[in-house]
């Protein structure tokens, strides 16, 4: 990272509690020490023998997008400084490689009650074991 760069913080998104809990975490984040913020979501098309399945009316890349935009719109930060990025693929391993060379990779954790709530979710889990960066887990 040279001089003039503040850095990047990679935010996975899917529009849940959760990752919501996530995005506002990393654009305080990214507020406080004049980083980048980078919104992710992934999308796969449902899979049966190895095959797609295509559904009538199904479209998870322009899914994706909707959320991605609903995302954007509820941001505070200036729009310069907010990047987007929809990829083909499973969410961990998009996520993962998305953050390369990251201040830090920001995701939502399985949203349980009780003792479960110690758990991580897979996409979490996946992260924290495979990112090159830190990673940050918010509940």
């Amino acid at each position: 990272m040279s001089n003039d760069q503040t850095g990047t913080i990679v935010v996975g998104i899917d529009g849940s509690a959760q990752s919501v809990a996530a995005v506002k975490w990393a654009e305080r984040y990214a507020t406080a020490s004049g980083a980048t913020l980078q919104l992710v979501i992934s999308w796969q098309h449902a899979m049966a023998y190895g095959q797609p399945m295509m559904f009538e009316g199904y479209h998870p890349e322009t899914d994706a997008q909707v959320v991605v935009d609903k995302v954007q719109a509820d941001l505070s930060l200036p729009a310069d400084r907010v990047e987007t990025r929809t990829a083909e693929g499973s969410a961990g391993a998009v996520l993962v490689e998305a953050s390369a060379g990251a201040l830090a990779l920001v995701v939502g954790s399985r949203g349980h009650s009780g003792v479960d709530s110690l758990l991580l979710g897979s996409v979490s889990s996946y992260c924290v074991h495979h990112a090159t960066c830190p990673v940050v887990i918010v509940r």
